[in-house]
């Protein structure tokens, strides 16, 4: 998980995590400040923030970051925070009680070539536990959120621009348990309807209940179309969407 230069790095800017075969565990401490009129967050490396307009927060936490073991969603390592309730709320995943750190399609960005630890604690480890604590003092998260699960998916595809993505999405959404009614939905010729009851576990009308998910999902209907594009296997059937 670590190159020689990057237990270097660890070694000069956070001693306090120390790492082992397959994980890095201990503590990490920092300064960040987010402006959320710029959308502009910065880690201050000497701790001192002269940021206009932003809130400046300090702390540290006990963490381990591990090696995920074959079979996961996610090809990212997880990440473990001590101290922390694992609500849905506070960005965390209910079947192991990992952080939820980016959106499915953003992790390929870290394998470039090969995974870039440094920019992983920077870009989504840091970040992630500045938001725990706007989170305690404001009661919500300090940036953009998507939902969880297919509907967090469906809202990141509605503003992707590319069709490129969509056999990606389909991949993502058929592990989804909601994926049944999604794969129903995505056959409603000729569109999905916004009455359709959404993929989170409200189902609700989908227009008010999260209207970006439904948003994505009319994309993905039509770059399958498009595309001619087969419905990935699920149950009992796959056939083309056409």
């Amino acid at each position: 998980m670590l190159r020689a230069s990057d237990e270097q790095w660890l070694r000069d800017n956070h001693p306090g995590l120390i790492p082992a075969e397959n994980e890095v565990a201990g503590t990490v401490e920092f300064t960040a400040s987010y402006n959320e009129r710029g959308n502009m967050f910065v880690i201050h490396a000497d701790g001192v923030a002269d940021q206009e307009e932003a809130v400046t927060l300090a702390g540290g936490f006990q963490i381990r970051i591990e090696k995920r073991t074959h079979g996961s969603t996610s090809r990212l390592p997880a990440l473990y925070v001590q101290g922390i309730d694992p609500t849905d709320d506070r960005h965390y995943n209910q079947q192991d009680k990992s952080a939820c750190l980016c959106i499915p399609f953003e992790e390929g960005e870290f394998f470039q070539p090969d995974f870039q630890f440094r920019v992983f604690l920077e870009r989504l480890v840091i970040p992630f536990l500045y938001g725990q604590m706007f989170y305690t003092l404001r009661g919500r998260w300090p940036w953009t959120e998507y939902a969880h699960g297919a509907t967090g998916i469906l809202e990141a595809y509605s503003k992707i621009g590319s069709q490129n993505r969509a056999t990606e999405c389909l991949h993502l959404l058929a592990q989804d348990r909601a994926w049944p009614r999604i794969k129903s939905a995505l056959r409603q010729n000729p569109q999905i309807k916004g009455h359709t009851p959404c993929f989170c576990p409200k189902m609700d009308h989908i227009r008010r209940c999260h209207p970006g998910a439904l948003k994505g999902v009319l994309r993905l209907q039509q770059d399958i179309n498009a595309l001619g594009l087969p419905i990935p296997y699920c149950g009992d059937d796959n056939v083309p969407f056409n």
